[in-house]
């Protein structure tokens, strides 16, 4: 399986060298490392499936690539098992944030692994890198003082990156903020108070510079509320 984890490293590696949205290759090296510490825990767990799953995990990304089979394609140079590869992909698709919402239900425990190590990411110091990255990416406003978030976004709504209110402070409340309550690992939901907290403390800087007090409101009443 080590053949198989190295080829597949590299395969991701020539993937993600030149994407500029966030989802680089570094961002795959930091799901792996995740993963493998999670796997820690979880002995019980197939760290195969979980290794697999956080290198090929943005291959298809519905944001990023058109074409949303290059996965299951490279998978089957690999020689592996139908069962096999139809594991690795159906623990991917499960982890999307676009599918999962704020609410998700995994079927197994390395959907579970999966979805913290890659999650731990999109928060943070790193995630508030990452989320202005995929802004510029996406041609997003920064901030609008006038547009808030829409806190009853739907999933198909969610998905729909140009959609008038997504701006990138925006996508902090779309997503980000509600991540620290949905992880589920007790080491993912350590690691992830502590980088929620650093991500309030970047909002309540920003708004206070932008002298946008309404926006302050805001936060505290959004925190409040999503904040268990």
């Amino acid at each position: 399986m080590e053949k198989i984890l190295e080829r597949t490293y590299n395969f991701s590696k020539k993937h993600h060298t030149q994407n500029k949205s966030g989802h680089d290759f570094n961002h795959i090296l930091r799901v792996y490392k995740n993963a493998c510490l999670l796997l820690n825990d979880y002995p019980e767990a197939d760290s195969f499936i979980v290794k697999m799953g956080a290198l090929l995990h943005d291959i298809d990304d519905r944001k990023l690539n058109p074409n949303q089979h290059q996965t299951k394609t490279f998978l089957k140079t690999l020689s592996l098992k139908k069962s096999l590869i139809d594991k690795i992909l159906s623990t991917i698709e499960a982890i999307d944030f676009g599918k999962t919402g704020d609410n998700p239900h995994f079927k197994t425990i390395e959907e579970a692994l999966l979805f913290d190590s890659d999650k731990l990411d999109a928060i943070g110091a790193i995630g508030i890198c990452r989320t202005i990255l995929f802004g510029c990416y996406a041609n997003l406003k920064l901030f609008d003082e006038n547009i808030f978030p829409n806190l009853k976004l739907s999933k198909e709504e969610y998905k729909k990156i140009q959609r008038i209110n997504n701006t990138t402070i925006n996508h902090f409340f779309d997503k980000l903020l509600r991540i620290k309550n949905i992880m589920q690992t007790e080491t993912g939901k350590k690691e992830a108070i502590k980088r929620h907290d650093f991500m309030i403390r970047f909002l309540i800087e920003y708004f206070e510079e932008m002298n946008t007090p309404k926006w302050l409101n805001f936060l505290n009443k959004y925190n409040a509320r999503y904040n268990k």
